[in-house]
């Protein structure tokens, strides 16, 4: 009971409840004493009880709630907690007139809802206004996913918190995916609020995209007066256009593929040209902008971003001198024939439904060609349908997400690594089959020629050409002595994106 305790009051919403508490019992106690007791007039009794009142409470969330013990600006606070203490009477009287007398709500709810509200906005003036305590060296990271969530965004925001603390560089985790069962706009108010109570200390708020995390932590940035800094993976409005692109296939209305490039010189719908607007718009007030790849960064410049504020920050992958032998990988796993892998979220840029196809087309000359698919996403029972309708069931697996370990166990078990994906900023993904020691047959397009040069570290095909995947992959099985080359320079390839390079390049930014 003691722990739980001493685990309680290390919180600092606790603390803040707590002093309020205490600064209460002071209060009615004064008004007490002196009315009853002293005989004093009660009116007088209350103005003493609020002046004691007013400075326990004012000195217990000072040095005990935000642990301020500055003294060279304490005029001004005192001043700043009056005002507020005095606005927070006024706006109680106010909310009580409001939701008794015209919403008709009971007197005794409606003083829970206002004192509720006047606390959590007095809780973000105290810790960000008057009892700001910024830490230098401390980042507040705004991430879309964190482990167990499987993407790229949680694989680097797991990468900072483990890296940057022995920089002298301290991370706070604030992930999206901690309120993304909440009903939609209740959700980015709830994340927004959070994060404001968590950069209280932050030097620099660091969001690792540009309109779910990006626009909240853009807000609390300016309010609070933080440098603001975004990575940018992916243009968030073009991949929100293609899931909406999928939809308007199936009901045989326009759906046409739009590659990025395209995307930034058109004109689209209402919320298509919103979510533009928003990532633009964070994009152009952010310090610094952190972008995997130059292709990337040529995209962010066609917002009109400036060139000289976007670093290039290449993913990393730390790479494992001793691989498994890959037959005893394939035992554990019950694989067997010629296992064909992809992995990536199940959306329609990523081409599953095109590899399905050219598997079919193979079974017929290669009959113990298998492929196994890893992730989940909006195209999941679309891929499923697909499967059924073809009865591969026995030849296509559809495995769901994947731990990070079990990935790496799929990926070394294969004979070839396929990703037929229409738009990549930089591939960590790719870095890891290569690392891994699997010969990949991907896509030119985007960030993926910066990675790998055609028939040196990999094969390059044409997005959703199913002939020339289909040739690739003939090619690799047959040719034993490519494949040897291709996995050779993949694993030498791999080991220049050290995790070290990367680290030290962000903390130069920082």
């Amino acid at each position: 009971m003691k722990i739980m305790f001493l685990k309680f009051i290390q919180n600092k919403i606790a603390r803040y409840l707590i002093a309020g508490g205490i600064a209460a019992f002071v209060s009615l106690s004064f008004l007490y004493v002196l009315t009853d007791i002293v005989g004093l007039w009660y009116l007088l009794s209350s103005t003493i009880a609020f002046v004691f009142a007013f400075f326990a409470s004012f000195l217990l969330q000072k040095l005990w709630t935000f642990k301020n013990t500055h003294t060279h600006d304490i005029s001004r606070q005192v001043a700043l907690y009056l005002i507020t203490a005095l606005t927070g009477l006024a706006a109680n009287a106010l909310f009580m007139y409001v939701l008794v007398s015209v919403a008709g709500l009971w007197y005794m709810l409606a003083q829970v809802f206002s004192s509720g509200a006047i606390a959590v906005v007095t809780f973000f003036i105290y810790g960000n206004i008057i009892f700001n305590h910024t830490q230098k060296g401390r980042v507040l990271l705004a991430t879309p996913l964190y482990p167990p969530d499987i993407g790229g965004p949680a694989t680097y925001a797991k990468l900072l918190e483990t890296e940057l603390p022995s920089r002298n560089i301290h991370i706070t985790i604030v992930s999206f995916s901690s309120v993304r069962k909440l009903p939609k706009i209740i959700r980015h108010l709830v994340y927004f609020l959070i994060i404001c109570f968590r950069a209280t200390e932050a030097e620099i708020i660091y969001a690792l995209d540009p309109v779910s995390v990006g626009f909240p932590a853009l807000i609390v940035s300016k309010l609070l007066r933080k440098k603001f800094l975004l990575r940018i993976a992916g243009d968030y409005a073009w991949e929100q256009y293609q899931v909406q692109n999928e939809k308007r296939k199936m009901k045989n209305t326009d759906g046409k593929f739009i590659t990025p490039e395209e995307f930034q010189e058109r004109k689209f719908d209402f919320v298509t040209e919103a979510r533009r607007k928003i990532e633009h718009l964070v994009a152009r007030n952010a310090g610094h902008i952190v972008v995997p790849s130059e292709y990337l960064k040529k995209i962010v410049q066609q917002w009109g971003i400036e060139g000289l504020k976007i670093k290039v920050i290449y993913n990393s992958f730390e790479f494992s001198a001793s691989l498994a032998p890959k037959e005893n990988v394939r035992e554990k796993l019950g694989m067997h024939g010629t296992v064909i892998f992809s992995a990536g979220r199940l959306v329609p840029w990523k081409g599953f439904s095109a590899l399905i196809d050219v598997i079919a087309e193979l079974k017929k000359e290669i009959p113990d060609i298998k492929l196994y698919i890893a992730g989940d996403g909006p195209e999941r029972e679309t891929l499923k349908l697909q499967v059924t309708s073809y009865k591969l069931q026995d030849v296509v697996f559809l495995v769901g997400r994947l731990s990070s370990g079990m990935l790496t166990e799929y990926i070394r078990a294969a004979d070839i690594f396929v990703l037929n994906t229409g738009y990549e900023g930089f591939s960590h993904q790719l870095l890891e089959v290569m690392a891994l020691g699997t010969p990949i047959i991907t896509t030119n397009i985007g960030g993926n020629s910066e990675l790998i040069e055609n028939q040196k570290e990999g094969l390059l095909v044409s997005y959703n050409d199913k002939s020339e995947i289909k040739n690739a992959v003939k090619t690799l099985l047959k040719n034993g002595a490519m494949r040897n080359d291709l996995i050779k320079n993949g694993i030498e390839k791999a080991k220049s994106f050290s995790k070290e390079k990367a680290i030290e390049s962000l903390v130069t930014l920082l």
